[in-house]
C-alpha cells in the first residue's frame, strides 16, 4: 500500500472516530436533557395545564383564518367545513383527562397536528395568553413534544383506570 492510500485510510478512521464521538456525547447531552425534563415534569403541579394546551390547541385547530392544519393533517382531502364538522364533534366528545391526553397523543388523525401545535404554536399561544405559570407551562409542553415523537415516555403522564365491577353494579 502506499504512503498517500495509508494517509488516507488513518484520515478517514480518525474522522470516523471524530464522529462516532460527536453523536456519542450528543446522545448523552440529550440524553440528560431529556432525563432532567422527565424530573422536571414529574415535579411540577399539573392542575389544569394539559387543559389549558388542549383547549388552545382544539381553538387552534378550529380556527379558520389562516389555518390549514385541519385539512393538511386530521382530514387529508376533506372539504374545509366536512372538516371542520368532524373536528368539533372530536372536541364535544374530548374528556378533558389524561386517558384522553393519551389517545390524542396516539390518534391517527389528530395526533400529528397536535405534534405540529406543540411544535410550531403552543409557545406563541404561551406568550399571549394570561396563564399566570408560564414555565411549568412550557415544561409540560416540552414533555408533550417528547411524547408525540416517542410514545414510550407517555407513560410518565398518570392515568387512573376505573374498576368496571364498581362501574355497573346489580343489586340483587
Amino acid at each position: 500500500m502506499s504512503n498517500q492510500m495509508q494517509q488516507n485510510l488513518e484520515t478517514k478512521k480518525f474522522c470516523q472516530l471524530e464522529s462516532d464521538f460527536s453523536e456519542s456525547s450528543q446522545m448523552q447531552e440529550e440524553g440528560y436533557e431529556m432525563s432532567d425534563l422527565i424530573q422536571k415534569f414529574e415535579n411540577i403541579s399539573k392542575n389544569n395545564i394539559s387543559k389549558n394546551i388542549i383547549k388552545a390547541f382544539f381553538a387552534y385547530l378550529l380556527d379558520t383564518k389562516e389555518n390549514d392544519l385541519l385539512t393538511d393533517f386530521a382530514q387529508k382531502g376533506m372539504q374545509p367545513n366536512q372538516a371542520r364538522k368532524m373536528a368539533k364533534n372530536y372536541v364535544k366528545s374530548y374528556s378533558y383527562n389524561n386517558n384522553s391526553l393519551h389517545k390524542l397523543i396516539q390518534h391517527d388523525k389528530y395526533g400529528k397536528a397536535f405534534e405540529f401545535y406543540l411544535t410550531f404554536e403552543a409557545e406563541k399561544w404561551l406568550q399571549e395568553s394570561k396563564v399566570l405559570q408560564k414555565e411549568t407551562h412550557l415544561i409540560y409542553i416540552d414533555f408533550l413534544k417528547l411524547c408525540c415523537s416517542n410514545p414510550d415516555y407517555s407513560n410518565h403522564i398518570v392515568t387512573y383506570k376505573k374498576n368496571k365491577k364498581s362501574q355497573f353494579r346489580v343489586d340483587e
